[in-house]
């Protein structure tokens, strides 16, 4: 059964089979941000999870990286008055649950034709760097903003691994950043999260704010704004986005809550009415926490 024929059977928006090797480039990036103390507490505290695939799977020696779009809006549309705002990625099912079912299908299709293979699988909530083997795919490349940026599907994409301890015939080589001089998400991020070098600073990124644990600053509220979760401004901006096709099939997306709504859950209805999106992993505790942030925010622009 060759890619194309695995690709469709298993419903995936792309699929590709590269060999496995370390991501150095990723050691560097890492102790960087360790030096600058921009880790994450969400993040692995080993960083060798997360560039070595032998410290994850050792008997691995190729990965297939799956490709999966989100939602997403041709143009972000102003805020609401008295709701949150989710972005793409928490719309509608979590795409979680999506690469999960379809890797497990690609999992079986191999685990048919060969009973003997063994199999590891991530799917965002691993160590693995997966933009990191989603370079190597030939299918698109890093942006300056941190995302992988596929070369059909833009940006607005997941990925998920199944590293196989059996050999592929393609070739691991990264493709470089065609950014060139664009600094839209420079320019754009609400946070200045972006460095015109490519680097990121996590700390100071929307999406990140929106998951953070405990109170936040001043200056750290303001870059939430209306943001209940996640961020989509340093995407709506890329014009390697502007005509890509959109294949995720919406069921019931859902871009503005009402913060009424997120204030009167508990957690157990907030994981009836919530849990089938992406962004309810953080809970209601943190979702109640970001809704009274936005009311303070709402009431600030009224000033």
């Amino acid at each position: 059964m060759d890619l194309e024929e695995i690709k469709n059977k298993a419903g995936f928006h792309d699929l590709a089979h590269i060999p496995l090797t370390v991501l150095t480039e990723m050691e560097v990036i890492l102790a960087a941000r360790r030096e600058a103390g921009e880790r994450l507490d969400i993040e692995p505290k080993d960083d060798r999870s997360r560039y070595d695939f032998r410290a994850v799977f050792p008997a691995g020696r190729s990965v297939y990286v799956a490709f999966e779009q989100i939602p997403f809006e041709r143009k972000l549309s102003a805020p609401r008055a008295g709701y949150g705002r989710l972005a793409g990625i928490s719309r509608d099912v979590d795409y979680h649950l999506l690469l999960k079912h379809k890797i497990e299908v690609l999992q079986a299709l191999l685990e048919e034709a060969d009973p003997t293979i063994r199999c590891h699988r991530q799917i965002d909530t691993g160590p693995l760097y997966e933009r990191g083997f989603a370079a190597r795919t030939g299918r698109g490349f890093i942006g300056r903003n941190g995302n992988f940026i596929h070369r059909e599907l833009g940006s607005y994409v997941t990925i998920g691994l199944l590293l196989v301890d059996r050999d592929c015939d393609g070739a691991a080589e990264i493709e470089t950043c065609r950014c060139g001089s664009c600094m839209r998400c420079v320019r754009a991020c609400p946070g200045g999260a972006i460095d015109p070098s490519g680097r990121l600073s996590p700390t100071r990124c929307r999406s990140w704010l929106s998951q953070k644990r405990g109170p936040l600053s001043e200056r750290e509220r303001e870059i939430l704004a209306d943001s209940l979760y996640g961020c989509d401004i340093c995407q709506a901006v890329c014009p390697f986005n502007a005509d890509i096709p959109a294949r995720f099939q919406t069921k019931n997306p859902r871009t503005y809550i009402p913060l009424d709504e997120v204030e009167a859950q508990s957690n157990r209805t907030f994981r009836e009415n919530f849990g089938h999106m992406s962004g309810a992993w953080r809970g209601a505790r943190q979702w109640k926490k970001n809704a009274e942030y936005i009311r303070a925010y709402f009431k600030d622009r009224k000033r």
